[in-house]
């Protein structure tokens, strides 16, 4: 998972994420380095932070990208603010809620 840290996730952050999650979503995490590098460069290039996603909304990176997008995209459409988007994705229940 050492291509976390160029998205800015530290070496305590990658060890606290091994401690938090099963072993078959780290399994996914190192195994789908593409599939997850697609989110985290859209999410790093929209200027959210992604560690707390990361560790509160894992469903984030485990659907397409185009769902991610679309979700955000409706947020943005409503008027959400940044922060208020960054919360929904950190708030997997919020998150579920987009449709």
């Amino acid at each position: 998972m050492e291509y976390l840290k160029e998205y800015g996730i530290t070496e305590n952050e990658i060890k606290e994420l091994e401690d938090f999650y099963n072993e078959n979503i780290i399994r996914f995490l190192k195994e789908n380095e593409i599939f997850i590098t697609e989110k985290l460069e859209y999410l790093q290039n929209e200027g959210y932070n992604i560690y707390p996603i990361l560790k509160n909304n894992i469903k984030v990176f485990l659907e397409i990208i185009k769902e991610m997008e679309k979700k955000i995209g409706k947020m943005k459409k409503e008027n959400f603010s940044k922060k208020e988007i960054q919360l929904v994705l950190e708030n997997e229940r919020l998150y579920d809620k987009i449709k």
